[in-house]
C-alpha cells in the first residue's frame, strides 16, 4: 500500500526538521508557563481613600460612626484592596492625580447622627458620601463598586434595614471556582493546534524543495494518498503538542474538568482541519523558508482572532438554529475554543456543541477540498 510507504517517510522527513518538530510542540507549553507567571505576578491592586467629616454624636458616650465604618474598611481589606484614611480633600486629590489612589470617600458630618436616629422599619434619611476619581480610569469603577458596597452592607448591619432584594450569585459549570490562569488553558490547547500549521505545511512542500515530487508523481501515488500519509503524521504531532501543553499545564496546578471523549473529538477535528488549511500554504510556497514567511500571515490570524489566546466577541452576521456565523467564524480554531470553554469551564455535555463540531467537520472538508484542489495543480502535475 503506497499510503504506508507515505506515512513511513514522512515520519522520518519529520524527524529530520527537529528544530521545527521541537517549536510546534513547546511553544504552546511555553505560553502556559507564561500565563502561569502573569497571573500569578498580575495581583490587581485598588486604593480607596477615607476623608471622614463626621462630627459624631455624643449619647452616654462620644459615638463616631465615621470611625466605625473605616475599621470596618479595614477589616476588609486584603493584598487587592488597601484603605487609609487622609485628613483633607486636597491631599487626596493629589494622591489621585499621581495615581498614588483610585478613590477618595468622603463621609458627610452628620454621618452618625443619621444613621444612629434610624432603626429596623423606618427609611433611612438620604445623605450625600461623595466619591472623587478619574471616572475614566477602569480602577476607579471596580473601586467605587467595591466602596459602594462595603458601605452598604455596612449601612445595613448598622441601622437593620434590610434592602428589597437579595443578590445571589451563581456561576455557570465550574467557572466561579476557576481562576484567570484555568480560564485560559482550554485557548491554549487550541493554540498548541493551530502551531501545526507550520509542520504540516514544511512536511507537505519538502516534497517539492528537495525535488522528490517528480519520483512520487512517477510512482502513481496520488494526491489523497500523499495528503493521506502526511495527515496521519501530523495528527500524531497535533495530539502530542496537546499532551505537552496539558501536561505543562497540570505541572503548574491546572485540573482537567471534563468529559475525555467530547475533547478528544473536538481535538481531532481541530487538528484535521489545521492540517487541511495547511495545504493553501504549501501551495503557494516553493520552500520551508516560504513557509515560514508565508505562514506567518494565517498563523497569527488564527492565534489572536480565534479566541486561543485572547477572548473574542464578534458580532454575528447571521445565524443558523441559534448559533451565531460572524465572519472570523471562517476561523476553524474559533469553534473549538466555544466547544472547549463549554467543556472544561461550562461542564456542559457532548449536545452542547454539536453545532461547533458541525461548523468543524464543514471548515475541514472546504478547507481540504480547496487546498487539495491549488496543491495539485501547483505541484502535482506532471
Amino acid at each position: 500500500m503506497r499510503i504506508l510507504g507515505v506515512i513511513k517517510k514522512s515520519l522520518k522527513e519529520q524527524v529530520r526538521s527537529f528544530w521545527l518538530l521541537l517549536l510546534t510542540v513547546s511553544t504552546a507549553p511555553f505560553f502556559v508557563a507564561v500565563y502561569d507567571l502573569i497571573t500569578e505576578s498580575y495581583v490587581p491592586s485598588y486604593d480607596i481613600l477615607v476623608c471622614n467629616n463626621d462630627k459624631g454624636i455624643a449619647v452616654s458616650a462620644d459615638i463616631n460612626l465615621g470611625d466605625s465604618l473605616i475599621q470596618y474598611l479595614l477589616y476588609k481589606e486584603d493584598k487587592s484592596l488597601k484603605i487609609s484614611e487622609v485628613r483633607s480633600r486636597s491631599e487626596a486629590e493629589k494622591k489621585i492625580k499621581s495615581r498614588k489612589a483610585d478613590l477618595l470617600m468622603t463621609l458627610p458630618e452628620d454621618f452618625s447622627r443619621l444613621m444612629t436616629h434610624t432603626g429596623p422599619g423606618d427609611s433611612l434619611k438620604c445623605f450625600e458620601m461623595e466619591f472623587l476619581g478619574n471616572l475614566s480610569d477602569v480602577n476607579y469603577m471596580i473601586t467605587a463598586i467595591l466602596a459602594y458596597s462595603f458601605v452598604s452592607d455596612f449601612v445595613i448591619a448598622q441601622t437593620g434595614i434590610q434592602p428589597p432584594f437579595h443578590f445571589v450569585e451563581t456561576g455557570i459549570g465550574s467557572s466561579g471556582t476557576l481562576g484567570d490562569f484555568e480560564i485560559a488553558v482550554p485557548g491554549l490547547v487550541i493554540f498548541s493546534i493551530i502551531m501545526l500549521m507550520l509542520t504540516a505545511s514544511v512536511a507537505m512542500i519538502a516534497e517539492v524543495e528537495n525535488k522528490t515530487m517528480l519520483r512520487l508523481k512517477l510512482s502513481k501515488v496520488t494526491t489523497p494518498e500523499l495528503m493521506g500519509g502526511i495527515t496521519l503524521v501530523q495528527i500524531l504531532v497535533g495530539f502530542l503538542s496537546v499532551l505537552f501543553t496539558l501536561a505543562a499545564a497540570a505541572a503548574l496546578g491546572y485540573k482537567f474538568q471534563g468529559a475525555v471523549l467530547p475533547v478528544f473529538i473536538v481535538v481531532l477535528l481541530t487538528t484535521i482541519s489545521i492540517i487541511a488549511f495547511s495545504l493553501f500554504i504549501a501551495a503557494f510556497s516553493k520552500s520551508a523558508t516560504q513557509v515560514l514567511i508565508i505562514g506567518n500571515f494565517p498563523l497569527f490570524l488564527f492565534m489572536f482572532f480565534t479566541g486561543a489566546m485572547f477572548p473574542m466577541n464578534a458580532a454575528p452576521i447571521f445565524s443558523i438554529q441559534g448559533y451565531g456565523i460572524s465572519l472570523i467564524s471562517l476561523m476553524s480554531p474559533t469553534h473549538a475554543v466555544s466547544s472547549l470553554n463549554k467543556l472544561l469551564i461550562m461542564q456542559e455535555g457532548f449536545s452542547a456543541i454539536v453545532p461547533e463540531i458541525i461548523c468543524l467537520v464543514i471548515l475541514s472538508i472546504l478547507y481540504f477540498a480547496g487546498g487539495n484542489w491549488v496543491f495539485r495543480k501547483r505541484h502535482m502535475r506532471l
